[in-house]
């Protein structure tokens, strides 16, 4: 008897479970769409594609979601679209509770701005891989001089990336020029000397050394000091002092 009792105790809570999910399938289907909120990551507000540049993809496919069944929004294809994009990295795509749709745009984030002296003009994003020249609305390092690409990828662009990834650096350098792969320079956007950086082997090191140097020695002889701030050297600073030219 008992048995039974069990049984049939375990057959209603399935029975129960069953209607639950083919009452919640039957509601997701009915969910209409109330809205986009988009959000593009631009961290670095370098602008290479923003809110208005996505909206237009959309719309150029004529892609409208409000008032939608949820259930006829393809997640899948949108994110694949959006992917396509040349600055896009990836694309997430999902509905809150409310049946609004979520739409997350990471963009491919430049590091460098290569004017190479044979012509070449691109950009290079953070895995080094070349982006389309485009509309930046923020600072980007510059490098200019005798750069190949294989160069400016596997030399170049980790000296930029480690330049952006700290704000007193990203402040302070705006040019790279490449005089040749043993004679690295380096202009700031505020002070008048050139940073020599010898070739770029041990760069973390090298900014170190500057970095300290910036805060401690300049402040005591003076930030237009010198002509030129050497960090090529291992364990050393050297400061080569302007000429005053004679009257």
């Amino acid at each position: 008897m008992k048995t039974a009792i069990k049984f049939l105790l375990i057959i209603g809570v399935a029975v129960v479970l069953v209607l639950s999910v083919m009452g919640g399938w039957g509601k997701s289907a009915d969910i209409v769409c109330t809205g986009l909120q988009l959000q593009v990551e631009d961290s670095l507000s370098l602008g290479m594609i923003d809110s208005n540049e996505v909206e237009s993809i959309l719309k150029k496919h004529h892609l409208s979601f409000e008032g939608k069944k949820t259930t006829d929004i393809n997640l899948g294809s949108l994110k694949k679209l959006l992917c396509q994009s040349a600055y896009v990295d990836t694309a997430y795509a999902s509905f809150n509770a409310a049946g609004k749709l979520l739409l997350r745009v990471v963009p491919r984030m430049p590091a460098l701005h290569v004017m190479a002296q044979n012509g070449e003009e691109y950009y290079l994003d953070r895995r080094g891989l070349p982006l389309p020249v485009g509309t930046l609305t923020g600072n980007l390092v510059v490098a200019t001089g005798n750069i190949s690409k294989k160069y400016a990828r596997e030399k170049i662009a980790p000296l930029a990336i480690c330049l952006q990834d700290s704000v007193f650096w990203r402040q302070q350098v705006q040019q790279i020029d490449v005089v040749s792969e043993h004679d690295v320079r380096m202009y700031t956007r505020v002070m008048d000397h050139v940073v020599l950086l010898g070739d770029l082997n041990n760069i973390p090191d090298k900014l170190h050394r500057l970095r300290i140097f910036y805060e401690q020695g300049l402040p005591k002889t003076g930030w237009n000091r010198y002509e030129t701030i050497s960090v090529a050297y291992s364990g050393i600073v050297i400061g080569q002092k302007k000429v005053t030219k004679s009257k």
